[in-house]
């Protein structure tokens, strides 16, 4: 029996320095660049009723089929700011921009397919993650309420449970693992499934077959906090240096910084 092909990964920890303004940024792209930008969405509650336009009608729709106020906002908020990022990246004209999908409904623009993009909200954040290489993001809010311990044999191998059980914040140990395997599948274009627990999320270098990922690529993952109660991870393709590579940006939160932004 043939060997079953295999990839690397390598995952570690990242410190992100303070949130730079994205308006100092030249919008261009060389490989191995992985620019995360950060929302925090009830800033850009008051411009709904302006973000709303950006929108196609097929997404207002979509947006009205939200029962709660608050999440219709949030579709809207992070639609038209990933529009607003990808003109600037691909001098469209941010109403004009529109997505197709892969067979796994993950949304791509046919006019630039090089252009990878992802997205991940919870609670008052967003991160929308842009490159020119495969990514995934996931952040979390890391919830008070929630209880985790009955679900750890469900989603973690051993290893990461006993890496859970035996940490001194347990809590943050789970949300930095969790964040790690959702971020991966989201890079590899999975979706949640059996493998999920045998993706890796313990720092260092791992193997993983092609049953996981497809064409032998290799992958970081690097986790990252967001905010006093967010964690995040990002999953990149590639075995670059990711930390020279990897930039942390606040969105601008008025129309005419966001318009200026997307200014072919």
């Amino acid at each position: 029996m043939k060997n079953m092909l295999k990839s690397n990964l390598f995952i570690s920890s990242i410190y992100c320095d303070d949130h730079k303004s994205s308006t100092f940024k030249e919008y261009s792209l060389s490989t191995g660049d992985v620019i995360i930008y950060s929302l925090h969405l009830p800033e850009y509650s008051n411009l709904t009723k302006d973000l709303v336009h950006f929108l196609n009608p097929e997404e207002r729709s979509r947006s009205e089929r939200y029962y709660k106020e608050k999440d219709r906002n949030q579709f809207i908020i992070c639609r038209a700011i990933l529009k607003f990022i990808l003109a600037a990246y691909t001098k469209l004209e941010a109403k004009s921009i529109h997505f197709d999908y892969h067979f796994n409904k993950k949304p791509y623009l046919s006019s630039h397919p090089w252009l990878c993009f992802n997205i991940s909200h919870s609670e008052d954040f967003a991160v929308i993650a842009i490159s020119l290489n495969k990514i995934g993001v996931d952040i979390e809010y890391l919830s008070k309420d929630f209880t985790f311990t009955d679900l750890l044999p469900d989603i973690f191998d051993n290893n990461e449970v006993l890496a859970i059980q035996n940490a001194e914040n347990k809590k943050h140990t789970f949300y930095t693992l969790w964040t790690r395997k959702e971020a991966l599948v989201k890079g590899f274009g999975k979706g949640i499934d059996d493998d999920f627990k045998n993706i890796p999320s313990l720092d260092g270098d791992h193997m993983i077959d092609s049953k996981l990922v497809k064409n032998t690529e290799n992958w970081q993952v690097c986790s990252f906090e967001l905010d006093d109660y967010y964690l995040g991870a990002i999953a990149f393709e590639g075995l670059a240096n990711i930390s020279k590579n990897l930039v942390l940006y606040s969105m601008p939160n008025t129309m005419k910084a966001l318009i200026e932004m997307a200014q072919p």
